[in-house]
């Protein structure tokens, strides 16, 4: 899924959106069968796509986003799905439902290394765009110090800075990435 196929969806292109469905459907199906029976997997997917459609005005340009907005939605829908059912007395009580519950939670974004995986380099790009929009001599002093680990005292050698412009890099560039993360991580 790239950056145009999502501005045309958010601008309404029904024909984009059935490529967008095509193309994330199976893998989404798939990931929901591990917590719910077929049927109500293909059901949980259907809320999440149209769930895409109806916001589609606020999708953002970056695809990992809207893949791990899906992933977590598939996720809770199939949670909520589960006590639902349960609540109205269709789901199962038998042992492959008690083994279900002990499991489901390590299936999650937040404890499956592999769902972690896709939410951590989500959150990677999105550092490193950060890192970028340094200017380029503070970007290069913090990927130093915090990428290498290389100490203040060796950047200044290597660059010829003092070693008080090497630590005022360093906190500009720490200060910059807080305001910049902050307002990124609070969309």
């Amino acid at each position: 899924m790239d950056r145009e196929l999502i501005r045309m969806i958010r601008e309404g292109n029904r024909g984009a959106f059935d490529r967008f469905c095509r193309s994330r459907y199976v893998s989404l199906i798939s990931y929901a069968r591990l917590f719910v029976p077929a049927v109500w997997a293909e059901d949980v997917v259907q809320d999440v796509l149209f769930g895409v459609w109806q916001h589609r005005s606020s999708l953002r340009d970056d695809p990992s986003r809207v893949q791990s907005y899906m992933v977590r939605s598939v996720y809770n829908r199939c949670m909520n799905y589960r006590k639902r059912e349960r609540l109205r007395g269709n789901g199962d009580a038998t042992l492959d439902e008690r083994i279900l519950e002990l499991v489901a939670p390590f299936y999650s974004p937040d404890r499956n290394p592999v769902m972690a995986n896709l939410f951590n380099d989500d959150l990677h790009r999105i550092i490193e765009a950060a890192v970028n929009r340094l200017s380029p001599r503070c970007r290069e002093v913090f990927r130093m110090s915090y990428l290498e680990d290389i100490p203040d005292k060796e950047i200044a050698a290597r660059l010829g800075l003092s070693l008080r412009t090497v630590e005022n890099h360093v906190y500009s560039a720490l200060k910059q990435l807080r305001a910049d993360l902050a307002g990124t991580m609070a969309e």
